[in-house]
């Protein structure tokens, strides 16, 4: 009895194995960040950056990453920001901005998986001040979870708006950014891509 319930779980492991691969295989998450080589419609093929070629379609929202300036930012727009502290200071060193509001369930905030000093603030910009080298911004923390006031000066590293393309922006040797999954089919999307427009290269944030 004892050798037929073994096997019995053998057996059911061996059917099991195959659907828990599968099913990893479907969640799979492939960065893309490289030149595209080849464009048909929204599917898009590009030379990753360890030189592997990658093709996906381009499901959702195309972006390109504009160069902003500080009185740019405006009142009403969406808000990605990362702070840290540095001598009993808050630090602003990344801003971008986007005219859409973003999904209902989108985080508030997260701390950063390549710097646990770095918090990275998601919201919508309720209020802009000019200050000395700088400006002075009111943001509602996405899902209404908090308003928080910062000031951000002409020093921050990074500045950027999310400007909104279309499908013509995809075009080859032009740089190309995504966080793409595999679906059931075995084919890889992304909702969101970012390229590069106007000589305005994706850039590549903390994650």
């Amino acid at each position: 009895m004892r050798s037929i319930m073994l096997f019995s779980g053998l057996v059911a492991g061996l059917l099991c194995a195959p659907l828990v691969s599968t099913i990893e295989a479907q969640e799979e998450t492939v960065r893309v960040y490289g030149p595209i080589q080849n464009v048909e419609g929204a599917t898009i093929t590009a030379r990753n950056a360890d030189g592997t070629m990658v093709t996906f379609e381009a499901t959702g929202r195309i972006v390109s990453n504009q160069p902003m300036e500080l009185n740019d930012i405006m009142v009403g727009h969406s808000v990605a920001l990362d702070t840290t502290m540095r001598d009993g200071q808050t630090i602003v060193t990344h801003v971008h901005t986007q005219p859409w509001i973003r999904a209902p369930g989108t985080f508030a905030t997260r701390v950063l998986n390549s710097d646990s000093t770095v918090t990275r603030h998601l919201g919508r910009i309720t209020a802009v001040e000019p200050i000395e080298n700088g400006i002075r911004m009111q943001f509602m923390h996405e899902g209404n979870q908090g308003e928080m006031e910062v000031d951000v000066l002409g020093t921050v590293p990074i500045l950027y708006h999310n400007r909104v393309e279309t499908e013509a922006a995809l075009k080859v040797n032009m740089l190309v950014m995504a966080n793409t999954t595999r679906g059931a089919d075995g084919k890889l999307s992304s909702g969101f891509v970012t390229v590069e427009v106007d000589a305005a290269k994706p850039v590549r944030t903390p994650n």
